[in-house]
């Protein structure tokens, strides 16, 4: 029984509010998928901790960390139910990392999955969600390197990405999906790719030195409006979609300074909206930036730093009007212009400007690349 606590304490699972004579008739679920199939079947898999071999899998052979339990169902009300009949416990889904969503189920809706989340109160939205392009089940059934419970390497994997633009917590909770249905502007909730052609099922697969062939990995995000997925946009547009609508205080970007390239980190982003006409919007950016790589072959100087911060200035104007553009054409408003006063039932008629300031700082120990 130590041994057990021991491990879910590993897992960041506090038993200490438990009644220990429980602990065994509890299935730890870690994940929980929903997929839907072409005849409104729901198969939902719930992957569930194995604490014991977590522990012991430090002196011990490798063993299954999680096991995953499908169940299917005509409705999504009786899952439960069909749930009791291959597994001998009750689930528990205090400590859950994440949902997994289909991408063909995310395109049906997902506003029945979350009406049956939020009637059951044992039930959790306030978790990650993401959307997978590969069949849930080749997900579901691979393990993961570095961490072989998939569901927790998902999770810090979103919140080592959340680190890297500032953002304390990524609005792709479920219930950010649910509070944004009245809204005009949708969510971008990340899409997960598994990069094998097959599930790696087994321990001893994650022998194999070459760490990205089977794991998964951030591949751009799932445009979600009304709990519905609308469309894809790749990494680029997402990481902007953070940076516009004030999420994201910090980003990494490449500019061309007199045809040469110079790698910046973008930091202290400050994003206001400033209502010029009846019609037209600016959006106001101000940012410092370090330089990470410059590969100009000419010395820097209070001059080339003006070009840089002019090249930035333009390049990130460039980069937000074709932003709009992207909008339009895709009718998304992902700049949330339809939930203003300015802007409601018309927002496509709001004409939007950029006034952007940057301000170069150094970060290294050099500001003159050697010759």
């Amino acid at each position: 029984m130590r041994r057990l606590i021991f491990a879910l304490c590993i897992l960041g699972i506090c038993p200490g509010c438990w009644d220990l004579k429980e602990i065994n008739q509890l299935a730890l679920v870690d994940t929980i998928a929903m997929d839907q199939d072409e005849n409104g079947k729901f198969h939902v898999y719930f992957q569930v901790l194995n604490p014991p071999s977590i522990e012991a899998r430090r002196s011990g052979p490798s063993k299954a960390a999680i096991y995953t339990y499908e169940v299917s169902s005509p409705t999504i009300g009786r899952i439960s139910e069909q749930t009791g009949m291959v597994m001998a416990r009750k689930l528990y889904t205090s400590h859950m990392q994440c949902y997994v969503i289909s991408e063909r189920s995310a395109r049906k809706g997902l506003q029945n999955y979350v009406n049956f989340l939020e009637n059951d109160p044992e039930r959790r939205t306030n978790v990650y969600t993401v959307v997978t392009e590969k069949p849930v089940s080749t997900v579901m059934n691979s393990f993961t390197v570095l961490d072989r419970v998939p569901g927790r390497n998902i999770r810090l994997l979103l919140d080592w990405h959340a680190r890297n633009f500032g953002i304390n917590k990524l609005p792709i909770r479920m219930k950010d999906i649910v509070s944004g249905i009245p809204f005009s502007r949708p969510s971008i909730i990340p899409l997960i790719q598994y990069t094998g052609d097959r599930a790696s099922s087994k321990a001893d697969q994650l022998d194999d030195i070459n760490a990205t062939k089977e794991t998964l990995k951030l591949s751009g995000g799932a445009v979600i409006y009304k709990a519905k997925m609308v469309g894809k946009v790749n990494n680029e547009i997402k990481n902007f979609y953070y940076v516009l609508n004030g999420f994201a205080t910090r980003i990494t970007e490449t500019v061309k300074v007199n045809g040469e390239t110079v790698d910046v980190e973008v930091t202290g982003i400050k994003v206001k909206r400033k209502r010029e006409t009846d019609n037209g919007l600016i959006i106001q950016l101000e940012a410092r930036l370090g330089i990470l790589n410059n590969e100009q072959n000419r010395r820097v100087s209070v001059q080339n730093i003006r070009e840089l911060e002019q090249a930035f200035d333009l390049f990130y104007k460039e980069k937000g009007e074709r932003f709009v553009r992207l909008t339009q054409e895709k009718n998304w408003d992902l700049l949330g212009i339809g939930d203003t006063k300015q802007g409601r039932g018309n927002w496509k008629a709001i004409q939007v400007k950029f006034d952007i300031h940057s301000k170069v700082r150094f970060l290294g120990n050099t500001i003159t690349p050697y010759e």
